[in-house]
């Protein structure tokens, strides 16, 4: 039988998933301290690498409409957590987070100075959208952004591009998550000065 050849640490775990790193840096050395606290992530919670928990599974809107409140505290913030890890490689910098959101806010303002010629509009911002989506994969392989980074993008882009089914429809995606992201940026220095 041949030699079983591990790609991580992680790999080794019996459950498949999670850092086995040592305990001071809140690796999976430990069980989880059961006082709460600290930043060490026990067996079976969410690795602080992962996007959050039903993340857009009900998109941008609650069921009255409203834009989720996640999108604007929980979620940011869980999401910058994830993206500065300690065992996030590459990590998350502002710049990098930053050259992204400018992309967006280009298209976004595009989009808005054609709402007169809606058809156009919507086309083209679908365009840019796709070109975002694009620079995502070609950073990440790269490694100048995160697998987390690039499946943050992925998951925000495509949530616009299949709610957004008209023209308004999409309108109210898009500005969602422009201002999603702006949400996300803000919660980042903070977090990556630490």
């Amino acid at each position: 039988m041949p030699e079983k050849t591990y790609k991580s640490f992680g790999d080794m775990n019996p459950q498949g998933r999670g850092n086995p790193g040592p305990p001071e840096r809140g690796g999976q050395g430990r069980p989880p301290n059961p006082a709460g606290g600290g930043r060490g992530h026990g067996y079976g919670e969410r690795r602080p690498s992962d996007l959050p928990e039903k993340y857009l599974a009900s998109g941008y809107f609650d069921d009255k409409g409203h834009v989720r409140r996640e999108l604007f505290i929980e979620w940011p913030e869980q999401i910058t957590d994830a993206l500065t890890d300690f065992n996030a490689r590459p990590k998350a910098s502002k710049n990098s987070l930053r050259a992204f959101y400018s992309m967006l806010r280009m298209a976004k303002i595009q989009f808005d100075a054609q709402r007169g010629q809606p058809d156009k509009a919507w086309g083209d911002a679908k365009t840019q959208l796709y070109k975002l989506r694009v620079a995502a994969e070609y950073q990440s392989t790269r490694k100048v952004i995160s697998p987390l980074c690039q499946k943050f993008l992925f998951q925000n882009i495509d949530t616009v591009l299949e709610r957004g089914k008209t023209s308004d429809d999409f309108a109210q995606n898009f500005n969602a998550f422009v201002e999603h992201f702006q949400s996300v940026i803000a919660y980042l220095p903070e977090k990556a000065e630490r």
